[in-house]
C-alpha cells in the first residue's frame, strides 16, 4: 500500500511540475512543438543517398558532388580524427527554396548580443524557425523592444549528431571547395559542442573547417588557388568589419551621456561611412560581399555581432593552433575530442 501510495504521488508530482513547466514556459514550449515538427517533416521527406546515385533524374554532375560527399566524410574520420556519425547519408530536395531562417539580435548602443535559452544546449544567440512567418514575428517582437535584429536564411546547420542531418540539395551546387568547407564545419559540431558557447563553437567550427579544406584540397591545384584566394578576401573583410566594430565600439562610449536621438544620428553616420568604405576594398572576389555589404545599413550592431560570433577569434586560434599544437589539425582536434 505504501508503495502504491507513493508512486501515486510521485505520479502526480511529476504531472504537477509539467503543468507548471508549460504554463511558465508555454512559448518555448510552443516553439520547440513546431521547430521540432519542421525538423521531422524534413527528415520524413528525404532519400537515401543510394537511390539517388541510382536514380536517372539526377544528373551526373549532382552524382559526383554526393560521392564527393562521401570522401570528405571518410577524411574527416580517417585523416582528421572526428567523431564518425549517420549524417548526410540522405538526401533533402529543396526544389530552390529556403528551408531554415534564423534571427539575431543586439542592443543598440553596445554589441551585447540578445540570448535565447534551450534545453540542452543552453544559452545562443540566435534563433531557428522552418517558416517565414515565424521568424518575422519574432523580429518585430525583438526589434520593437528597442534591438538592433536580423533575419538570415541558413543553408547547412547540425543537430550536433542527435539526428541525422540530410544533404540538401542546395549544397550540390557549391564548388569542391566550398562543399569541403561547409561539410567540415557541420561535422565539427558532432565532434565538439560547449553549451551556452556560442562564439567558441562556431569560431572553432570554422577555424578547424578551414584548416581541413586545405588539407584536403592540397592535390588539387586549381581547387586549392581558389580557395587561397577566397581565404584572404575573408581575412581582408573581416579586418574591416572588425575594425568597424571597434569604431562603433568607441562611438558609443564617447555618446554614452547624449540623448537618444543624437546618439542614433551618430550611429547612423558612422554606419554609413563604414559601408561606403567596403567598396574599396581590394578583393578577389567583390561580388561574394555585395549583398552581404548592405545588412550593415540594415542589420547595425547585429552585423557586427554576427562577424564576431564566426571569425572573432581566428587571430587567438591560429596562435594556440601554432603554439600548443605544433601546427597539427589532428592533435587539436583529438584534444578537443576529450
Amino acid at each position: 500500500m505504501k508503495l502504491k501510495l507513493f508512486l501515486r504521488l510521485f505520479f502526480n508530482l511529476i504531472t504537477i511540475s509539467c503543468f507548471i513547466w508549460l504554463l511558465v514556459y508555454a512559448e518555448l514550449a510552443l516553439y520547440l512543438v513546431k521547430v521540432s515538427y519542421g525538423q521531422i517533416n524534413m527528415l520524413l521527406n528525404t532519400e537515401k543517398i543510394t537511390d539517388i546515385l541510382r536514380d536517372d533524374k539526377v544528373s551526373q554532375e549532382e552524382k559526383q558532388k554526393i560521392l564527393l560527399i562521401e570522401e570528405i566524410k571518410k577524411y574527416l574520420v580517417d585523416s582528421l580524427g572526428y567523431k564518425p556519425t549517420n549524417n548526410f547519408t540522405t538526401y533533402f530536395n529543396q526544389h530552390n527554396q529556403p528551408i531554415l531562417w534564423i534571427v539575431t539580435a543586439c542592443k543598440p548602443f553596445s554589441f551585447e548580443a540578445y540570448e535565447w535559452e534551450f534545453p540542452i544546449v543552453g544559452k545562443v544567440s540566435y534563433k531557428g524557425f522552418f517558416n517565414r512567418e515565424g521568424v518575422q514575428k519574432e523580429y518585430l517582437k525583438i526589434y520593437a523592444q528597442g534591438y538592433d535584429a536580423d533575419i538570415s536564411e541558413v543553408s547547412a546547420w547540425s543537430t550536433l549528431g542527435w539526428l541525422p542531418d540530410p544533404v540538401l540539395s542546395s549544397m550540390l551546387v557549391k564548388s569542391k571547395g566550398r562543399m569541403a568547407n561547409l561539410f567540415f564545419h557541420e561535422l565539427f559540431h558532432a565532434t565538439y559542442y560547449a553549451p551556452s558557447s556560442v562564439d567558441v563553437n562556431e569560431n572553432l567550427a570554422n577555424f578547424i573547417a578551414r584548416k581541413a579544406t586545405l588539407k584536403f584540397l592540397q592535390n588539387d591545384t586549381v581547387e586549392l588557388n581558389k580557395l587561397l584566394k577566397t581565404i584572404q578576401d575573408d581575412s581582408i573583410y573581416n579586418t574591416f568589419v572588425f575594425k568597424g566594430y571597434e569604431t562603433l565600439k568607441a562611438l558609443y562610449a564617447e555618446t554614452e551621456k547624449l540623448d537618444e536621438p543624437q546618439r542614433l544620428k551618430q550611429k547612423e553616420n558612422t554606419l554609413c561611412k563604414i559601408y561606403e568604405a567596403s567598396f574599396h576594398l581590394k578583393l578577389n572576389y567583390p561580388n561574394r560581399f555585395k549583398n552581404y555589404s548592405k545588412q550593415i545599413l540594415v542589420s547595425k550592431n547585429s552585423f557586427f555581432v554576427d562577424a564576431h560570433r564566426y571569425d572573432g577569434l581566428s587571430d587567438s586560434l591560429e596562435l594556440i593552433f601554432n603554439k600548443k599544437y605544433g601546427g597539427n589539425l589532428k592533435k587539436m582536434i583529438e584534444n578537443l575530442k576529450k
